[in-house]
Protein backbone atom coordinates (compact mmCIF):
# COMPACT_ATOMS: atom_id res chain seq x y z
CA UNK A 1 0.00 0.00 0.00
CA UNK A 2 1.34 3.27 -0.73
CA UNK A 3 1.93 6.51 1.21
CA UNK A 4 -0.74 8.32 -0.26
CA UNK A 5 -2.90 5.09 0.72
CA UNK A 6 -1.85 5.39 4.47
CA UNK A 7 -1.34 8.79 5.64
CA UNK A 8 -3.41 10.91 7.85
CA UNK A 9 -5.43 13.58 5.94
CA UNK A 10 -6.03 17.12 7.54
CA UNK A 11 -9.68 17.39 8.66
CA UNK A 12 -10.38 20.40 6.48
CA UNK A 13 -7.95 19.51 3.94
CA UNK A 14 -7.27 21.63 1.16
CA UNK A 15 -9.33 19.37 -1.26
CA UNK A 16 -12.05 19.79 0.72
CA UNK A 17 -12.36 23.08 1.00
CA UNK A 18 -13.84 24.43 -2.23
CA UNK A 19 -16.74 22.49 -1.09
CA UNK A 20 -16.40 23.58 2.56
CA UNK A 21 -16.93 27.13 1.01
CA UNK A 22 -19.93 26.54 -0.63
CA UNK A 23 -21.34 24.89 2.57
CA UNK A 24 -19.95 24.49 6.00
CA UNK A 25 -21.73 21.53 6.85
CA UNK A 26 -20.15 19.96 3.96
CA UNK A 27 -18.28 16.08 5.07
CA UNK A 28 -16.51 13.68 2.26
CA UNK A 29 -18.73 10.69 1.77
CA UNK A 30 -16.07 7.76 3.41
CA UNK A 31 -16.57 4.32 1.39
CA UNK A 32 -15.01 1.07 2.80
CA UNK A 33 -14.37 0.46 -1.17
CA UNK A 34 -13.08 3.73 -3.26
CA UNK A 35 -14.42 4.17 -6.75
CA UNK A 36 -12.14 2.40 -9.24
CA UNK A 37 -11.72 5.79 -11.19
CA UNK A 38 -9.98 6.96 -7.43
CA UNK A 39 -8.09 4.08 -7.27
CA UNK A 40 -6.51 4.66 -10.98
CA UNK A 41 -5.89 8.12 -9.82
CA UNK A 42 -4.24 7.07 -6.52
CA UNK A 43 -1.99 4.84 -8.75
CA UNK A 44 -1.49 7.59 -11.67
CA UNK A 45 -0.31 9.80 -8.79
CA UNK A 46 2.08 7.44 -7.60
CA UNK A 47 3.61 6.72 -10.94
CA UNK A 48 4.32 10.37 -11.43
CA UNK A 49 5.94 10.40 -8.17
CA UNK A 50 8.50 7.75 -8.74
CA UNK A 51 8.49 7.65 -12.46
CA UNK A 52 8.24 3.79 -12.36
CA UNK A 53 5.38 2.48 -14.60
CA UNK A 54 2.48 0.08 -12.73
CA UNK A 55 1.41 -2.38 -14.60
CA UNK A 56 -2.36 -2.40 -12.87
CA UNK A 57 -2.82 1.34 -14.67
CA UNK A 58 -4.63 1.16 -17.45
CA UNK A 59 -3.25 2.79 -21.08
CA UNK A 60 -5.30 5.67 -20.88
CA UNK A 61 -3.98 5.97 -17.17
CA UNK A 62 -0.55 5.37 -17.85
CA UNK A 63 -0.57 8.04 -20.49
CA UNK A 64 -2.04 10.46 -18.83
CA UNK A 65 1.00 9.93 -15.99
CA UNK A 66 3.25 10.45 -18.14
CA UNK A 67 1.72 13.63 -19.51
CA UNK A 68 2.20 15.23 -15.91
CA UNK A 69 5.43 13.68 -15.56
CA UNK A 70 6.45 15.25 -19.00
CA UNK A 71 4.52 18.32 -18.38
CA UNK A 72 7.24 19.15 -15.36
CA UNK A 73 10.34 18.50 -16.66
CA UNK A 74 9.68 21.10 -19.47
CA UNK A 75 8.84 23.51 -16.27
CA UNK A 76 12.20 22.48 -15.03
CA UNK A 77 13.74 22.56 -17.86
CA UNK A 78 12.86 25.82 -18.45
CA UNK A 79 13.79 27.02 -14.86
CA UNK A 80 17.34 25.67 -15.26
CA UNK A 81 17.63 27.64 -18.40
CA UNK A 82 16.18 30.72 -17.32
CA UNK A 83 18.58 30.34 -14.38
CA UNK A 84 22.20 29.77 -17.11
CA UNK A 85 20.74 33.13 -19.24
CA UNK A 86 20.98 35.06 -15.88
CA UNK A 87 24.39 33.71 -15.74
CA UNK A 88 25.43 34.48 -19.08
CA UNK A 89 23.80 38.04 -18.92
CA UNK A 90 26.16 38.41 -15.07
CA UNK A 91 29.29 37.30 -16.79
CA UNK A 92 28.46 39.50 -19.82
CA UNK A 93 28.11 42.75 -18.00
CA UNK A 94 31.12 41.83 -16.11
CA UNK A 95 29.79 41.45 -12.57
CA UNK A 96 32.75 40.56 -10.30
CA UNK A 97 30.23 38.00 -8.55
CA UNK A 98 28.71 35.64 -10.44
CA UNK A 99 25.44 33.76 -9.48
CA UNK A 100 26.06 30.76 -7.89
CA UNK A 101 24.31 27.97 -9.18
CA UNK A 102 24.05 24.98 -11.31
CA UNK A 103 21.28 22.04 -12.40
CA UNK A 104 21.14 20.90 -8.65
CA UNK A 105 20.44 24.61 -7.77
CA UNK A 106 16.45 23.69 -9.21
CA UNK A 107 14.93 22.67 -5.67
CA UNK A 108 12.47 19.35 -6.54
CA UNK A 109 9.91 18.51 -4.08
CA UNK A 110 7.23 16.25 -4.33
CA UNK A 111 4.39 14.93 -2.09
CA UNK A 112 5.58 17.60 0.41
CA UNK A 113 3.43 18.57 3.19
CA UNK A 114 2.67 22.13 3.61
CA UNK A 115 0.30 23.62 6.16
CA UNK A 116 -0.79 26.98 5.95
CA UNK A 117 0.34 27.72 9.51
CA UNK A 118 1.15 24.94 11.46
CA UNK A 119 4.40 22.33 10.71
CA UNK A 120 2.51 19.61 12.06
CA UNK A 121 -1.19 18.47 12.83
CA UNK A 122 -2.01 15.38 14.79
CA UNK A 123 -4.48 17.77 16.64
CA UNK A 124 -5.85 19.38 14.04
CA UNK A 125 -4.85 22.86 15.49
CA UNK A 126 -3.45 24.28 12.20
CA UNK A 127 -5.97 25.64 9.55
CA UNK A 128 -5.39 23.33 6.72
CA UNK A 129 -2.59 21.52 5.68
CA UNK A 130 -1.92 18.66 2.35
CA UNK A 131 0.45 17.16 0.54
CA UNK A 132 1.22 18.98 -2.87
CA UNK A 133 2.48 16.69 -5.92
CA UNK A 134 5.24 18.33 -7.23
CA UNK A 135 6.73 21.80 -6.48
CA UNK A 136 10.11 23.52 -8.04
CA UNK A 137 11.90 26.43 -6.63
CA UNK A 138 13.98 28.52 -8.92
CA UNK A 139 18.12 29.16 -8.74
CA UNK A 140 16.60 32.43 -6.69
CA UNK A 141 14.68 30.48 -4.03
CA UNK A 142 11.93 33.80 -4.60
CA UNK A 143 10.11 32.33 -7.33
CA UNK A 144 8.44 28.78 -7.52
CA UNK A 145 6.26 26.28 -9.36
CA UNK A 146 3.49 23.78 -8.00
CA UNK A 147 1.46 21.49 -9.49
CA UNK A 148 -1.14 19.29 -9.14
CA UNK A 149 -2.43 16.63 -11.18
CA UNK A 150 -5.87 15.60 -11.45
CA UNK A 151 -6.88 12.21 -13.70
CA UNK A 152 -10.83 12.39 -13.17
CA UNK A 153 -13.11 13.34 -16.07
CA UNK A 154 -14.70 16.19 -14.50
CA UNK A 155 -13.19 19.91 -14.70
CA UNK A 156 -12.24 21.34 -11.74
CA UNK A 157 -12.20 24.95 -10.29
CA UNK A 158 -9.72 27.20 -12.28
CA UNK A 159 -6.61 27.93 -10.63
CA UNK A 160 -7.36 31.52 -9.38
CA UNK A 161 -10.18 30.52 -7.54
CA UNK A 162 -9.09 26.91 -6.47
CA UNK A 163 -8.88 27.47 -2.86
CA UNK A 164 -6.60 23.70 -2.61
CA UNK A 165 -3.67 25.42 -5.05
CA UNK A 166 -4.57 28.30 -3.10
CA UNK A 167 -3.78 27.01 0.33
CA UNK A 168 -0.71 25.12 -0.90
CA UNK A 169 0.64 28.11 -2.48
CA UNK A 170 0.19 29.49 1.11
CA UNK A 171 2.02 26.50 2.67
CA UNK A 172 4.83 27.24 0.34
CA UNK A 173 4.92 31.04 1.00
CA UNK A 174 4.80 29.96 4.71
CA UNK A 175 7.63 27.24 4.57
CA UNK A 176 10.10 29.19 2.59
CA UNK A 177 10.14 33.03 3.57
CA UNK A 178 12.09 33.84 0.42
CA UNK A 179 9.61 33.23 -1.86
CA UNK A 180 8.32 36.30 -3.72
CA UNK A 181 5.90 34.67 -6.75
CA UNK A 182 4.15 31.35 -6.76
CA UNK A 183 2.30 29.83 -9.92
CA UNK A 184 0.12 27.12 -8.99
CA UNK A 185 -0.89 24.50 -12.56
CA UNK A 186 -3.65 22.24 -12.01
CA UNK A 187 -3.72 19.82 -15.18
CA UNK A 188 -6.29 17.33 -16.04
CA UNK A 189 -4.84 15.13 -18.81
CA UNK A 190 -7.62 13.06 -19.09
CA UNK A 191 -9.56 16.39 -20.70
CA UNK A 192 -7.00 18.21 -21.89
CA UNK A 193 -6.85 20.72 -19.37
CA UNK A 194 -4.18 23.12 -17.39
CA UNK A 195 -5.08 25.84 -15.42
CA UNK A 196 -2.64 27.91 -13.92
CA UNK A 197 -2.82 31.10 -11.62
CA UNK A 198 0.07 33.51 -10.14
CA UNK A 199 -0.26 34.40 -6.20
CA UNK A 200 2.43 36.96 -4.88
CA UNK A 201 3.61 37.50 -1.24
CA UNK A 202 1.78 40.79 -1.18
CA UNK A 203 -1.24 38.61 -1.20
CA UNK A 204 -0.96 35.80 0.96
CA UNK A 205 -2.81 38.23 4.14
CA UNK A 206 -6.39 38.34 1.77
CA UNK A 207 -5.58 34.78 0.92
CA UNK A 208 -5.10 33.29 4.59
CA UNK A 209 -8.33 35.24 5.43
CA UNK A 210 -10.33 33.64 3.06
CA UNK A 211 -8.67 30.23 4.00
CA UNK A 212 -9.30 31.17 7.45
CA UNK A 213 -12.86 32.01 7.53
CA UNK A 214 -13.55 28.64 5.39
CA UNK A 215 -12.00 26.62 8.16
CA UNK A 216 -13.53 28.56 11.10
CA UNK A 217 -17.17 28.21 9.75
CA UNK A 218 -16.81 24.35 9.05
CA UNK A 219 -15.44 24.17 12.37
CA UNK A 220 -17.85 25.96 13.80
CA UNK A 221 -20.84 23.45 11.98
CA UNK A 222 -19.42 20.39 13.26
CA UNK A 223 -18.81 22.18 16.82
CA UNK A 224 -22.70 22.56 16.42
CA UNK A 225 -23.49 19.64 14.73
CA UNK A 226 -26.57 20.84 13.13
CA UNK A 227 -26.98 22.25 9.99
CA UNK A 228 -27.79 26.16 10.47
CA UNK A 229 -25.53 26.63 8.41
CA UNK A 230 -26.01 24.42 5.44
CA UNK A 231 -26.41 25.61 1.87
CA UNK A 232 -27.80 22.62 -0.39
CA UNK A 233 -26.39 22.77 -3.82
CA UNK A 234 -24.73 20.36 -6.65
CA UNK A 235 -22.78 19.02 -7.13
CA UNK A 236 -21.57 19.67 -3.25
CA UNK A 237 -24.52 17.78 -1.93
CA UNK A 238 -24.18 15.02 -3.93
CA UNK A 239 -20.78 13.88 -2.44
CA UNK A 240 -21.43 14.86 1.13
CA UNK A 241 -21.89 12.34 3.65
CA UNK A 242 -24.68 14.10 5.65
CA UNK A 243 -27.08 14.02 2.64
CA UNK A 244 -29.46 11.82 4.38
CA UNK A 245 -29.50 13.88 7.65
CA UNK A 246 -28.91 17.50 6.52
CA UNK A 247 -32.32 19.74 7.21
CA UNK A 248 -31.87 22.30 4.32
CA UNK A 249 -31.80 19.18 1.92
CA UNK A 250 -34.93 17.55 3.38
CA UNK A 251 -36.44 21.07 3.36
CA UNK A 252 -35.86 20.88 -0.18
CA UNK A 253 -36.93 17.18 -0.44
CA UNK A 254 -40.02 17.87 1.14
CA UNK A 255 -41.28 20.57 -0.94
CA UNK A 256 -40.58 18.74 -3.93
CA UNK A 257 -42.45 15.65 -2.29
CA UNK A 258 -45.59 17.65 -1.36
CA UNK A 259 -45.90 19.21 -4.82
CA UNK A 260 -45.78 16.17 -6.75
CA UNK A 261 -47.35 14.11 -4.39
CA UNK A 262 -50.03 16.28 -2.26
CA UNK A 263 -51.89 13.20 -1.24
CA UNK A 264 -48.84 11.00 0.06
CA UNK A 265 -47.59 13.78 2.10
CA UNK A 266 -49.21 16.17 3.94
CA UNK A 267 -49.54 19.94 4.08
CA UNK A 268 -48.05 21.05 7.13
CA UNK A 269 -44.60 18.36 6.69
CA UNK A 270 -41.33 19.40 7.70
CA UNK A 271 -37.77 18.23 8.22
CA UNK A 272 -38.72 17.88 12.07
CA UNK A 273 -41.61 15.78 11.52
CA UNK A 274 -39.19 13.83 8.90
CA UNK A 275 -36.69 13.23 11.29
CA UNK A 276 -39.11 12.97 14.52
CA UNK A 277 -38.48 8.57 15.62
CA UNK A 278 -42.32 8.41 15.26
CA UNK A 279 -42.90 9.70 11.91
CA UNK A 280 -39.88 7.45 10.00
CA UNK A 281 -42.81 5.70 8.47
CA UNK A 282 -43.48 9.29 6.90
CA UNK A 283 -39.81 10.17 6.11
CA UNK A 284 -39.68 6.65 4.21
CA UNK A 285 -42.79 7.66 2.17
CA UNK A 286 -41.31 11.19 1.43
CA UNK A 287 -38.24 9.02 0.27
CA UNK A 288 -39.92 6.16 -1.98
CA UNK A 289 -42.03 9.84 -3.73
CA UNK A 290 -39.25 11.44 -4.66
CA UNK A 291 -37.34 8.53 -6.24
CA UNK A 292 -40.57 7.61 -7.97
CA UNK A 293 -40.65 11.16 -9.87
CA UNK A 294 -36.80 11.54 -10.06
CA UNK A 295 -36.57 8.12 -11.81
CA UNK A 296 -40.03 8.95 -14.05
CA UNK A 297 -38.69 12.25 -15.21
CA UNK A 298 -35.65 10.94 -16.04
CA UNK A 299 -37.24 8.33 -17.82
CA UNK A 300 -39.56 10.76 -19.33
CA UNK A 301 -37.36 13.36 -20.46
CA UNK A 302 -34.67 10.83 -22.12
CA UNK A 303 -37.50 9.42 -24.36
CA UNK A 304 -38.59 13.08 -25.95
CA UNK A 305 -34.92 13.17 -26.22
CA UNK A 306 -33.89 9.67 -27.88
CA UNK A 307 -37.48 11.05 -29.75
CA UNK A 308 -36.45 14.13 -30.90
CA UNK A 309 -38.66 16.07 -29.75
CA UNK A 310 -36.17 17.78 -27.12
CA UNK A 311 -32.59 18.89 -27.18
CA UNK A 312 -30.05 17.12 -25.86
CA UNK A 313 -29.20 19.60 -22.53
CA UNK A 314 -25.58 20.76 -21.95
CA UNK A 315 -23.16 18.03 -20.05
CA UNK A 316 -25.18 15.10 -21.45
CA UNK A 317 -25.05 12.46 -24.31
CA UNK A 318 -26.64 9.64 -25.55
CA UNK A 319 -24.73 6.51 -24.64
CA UNK A 320 -25.43 3.03 -25.90
CA UNK A 321 -25.33 -0.50 -24.31
CA UNK A 322 -26.08 -3.79 -23.88
CA UNK A 323 -25.11 -6.01 -20.96
CA UNK A 324 -23.37 -9.58 -20.86
CA UNK A 325 -25.16 -12.23 -19.48
CA UNK A 326 -23.37 -15.40 -18.67
CA UNK A 327 -24.78 -18.79 -20.66
CA UNK A 328 -21.82 -21.26 -19.86
CA UNK A 329 -19.40 -20.78 -17.13
CA UNK A 330 -17.13 -23.91 -18.52
CA UNK A 331 -16.64 -21.95 -21.39
CA UNK A 332 -15.73 -18.93 -19.55
CA UNK A 333 -13.37 -21.07 -17.60
CA UNK A 334 -11.58 -22.17 -20.69
CA UNK A 335 -11.45 -19.26 -22.47
CA UNK A 336 -10.63 -17.27 -19.49
CA UNK A 337 -7.44 -19.90 -19.22
CA UNK A 338 -6.01 -18.98 -22.26
CA UNK A 339 -5.27 -15.64 -20.85
CA UNK A 340 -4.61 -16.57 -17.43
CA UNK A 341 -3.16 -19.85 -14.90
CA UNK A 342 -5.24 -21.52 -13.34
CA UNK A 343 -4.25 -19.85 -9.73
CA UNK A 344 -5.33 -16.19 -11.15
CA UNK A 345 -8.08 -17.71 -12.47
CA UNK A 346 -9.33 -19.00 -9.27
CA UNK A 347 -8.20 -15.85 -7.59
CA UNK A 348 -11.03 -13.67 -8.53
CA UNK A 349 -13.68 -16.54 -6.63
CA UNK A 350 -16.98 -15.85 -8.66
CA UNK A 351 -14.80 -15.10 -11.67
CA UNK A 352 -17.02 -12.35 -12.50
CA UNK A 353 -16.18 -10.17 -16.23
CA UNK A 354 -14.71 -6.75 -13.98
CA UNK A 355 -12.45 -9.40 -12.18
CA UNK A 356 -10.75 -11.37 -14.96
CA UNK A 357 -10.51 -8.21 -16.83
CA UNK A 358 -8.61 -6.93 -14.59
CA UNK A 359 -6.18 -9.16 -14.19
CA UNK A 360 -5.83 -10.00 -17.86
CA UNK A 361 -5.01 -6.40 -18.15
CA UNK A 362 -2.69 -6.09 -15.54
CA UNK A 363 -0.47 -8.90 -17.23
CA UNK A 364 -0.99 -7.52 -20.62
CA UNK A 365 1.94 -5.58 -21.85
CA UNK A 366 1.84 -1.52 -21.71
CA UNK A 367 0.12 -0.42 -24.68
CA UNK A 368 -2.21 -3.92 -25.08
CA UNK A 369 -3.63 -4.09 -22.18
CA UNK A 370 -7.14 -2.77 -23.76
CA UNK A 371 -6.46 -4.65 -26.97
CA UNK A 372 -6.12 -7.83 -24.77
CA UNK A 373 -9.46 -7.17 -23.10
CA UNK A 374 -11.20 -6.49 -25.66
CA UNK A 375 -9.54 -9.44 -27.37
CA UNK A 376 -11.14 -11.72 -24.11
CA UNK A 377 -14.48 -10.53 -24.79
CA UNK A 378 -14.40 -11.03 -28.32
CA UNK A 379 -13.26 -14.74 -27.23
CA UNK A 380 -16.00 -15.13 -24.77
CA UNK A 381 -18.63 -13.98 -27.35
CA UNK A 382 -17.46 -16.08 -30.13
CA UNK A 383 -17.13 -19.51 -28.02
CA UNK A 384 -20.89 -18.92 -27.07
CA UNK A 385 -19.59 -17.99 -23.25
CA UNK A 386 -21.71 -15.02 -23.20
CA UNK A 387 -24.45 -13.36 -24.95
CA UNK A 388 -25.40 -9.93 -25.47
CA UNK A 389 -28.82 -8.27 -23.91
CA UNK A 390 -30.88 -6.07 -25.71
CA UNK A 391 -29.60 -2.66 -26.62
CA UNK A 392 -30.86 0.40 -24.46
CA UNK A 393 -30.05 3.85 -24.61
CA UNK A 394 -29.51 6.35 -21.85
CA UNK A 395 -28.44 10.17 -20.56
CA UNK A 396 -25.28 10.07 -19.24
CA UNK A 397 -23.39 13.14 -17.64
CA UNK A 398 -19.92 14.35 -19.11
CA UNK A 399 -17.41 16.86 -18.27
CA UNK A 400 -18.62 20.47 -19.83
CA UNK A 401 -14.83 22.36 -20.52
CA UNK A 402 -15.17 25.77 -19.09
Amino acid sequence: MSDAETRVHHPYSPSTLQNLEWCPAYRGKQSEKPHHRTVAGTRAHGVTDSGEDDQKLGDDDALAAAECIDFVEQRRRLMIEKAFRAREEARHNGANALPEFFEGAIRELKEVYLAVDEKEFPDAKGTTAGYVDHALIDHTQTEAEMFDWKFGFWPVESAENNLQGISYSLGLFHRYPTLNKVTFYFKQPHLGIVSQATFTRAQVPELYLRIQTVVARAREARRLDNFATARPGVPVCNFCDNLGRCDKVCDFACKVGRKFHPIDIPENISPTMVQDPEQTGLGLRLAAVLKIWCDAFRRQVTDRILRGDAKLPPGQKIQEMSKRELVDMAKLRTVALRYLTQAEYESTLESTFGSLESIISEKAPRGQKKHAVEEFQQALLAEGAVKMGDKFSFLRAVAVKE
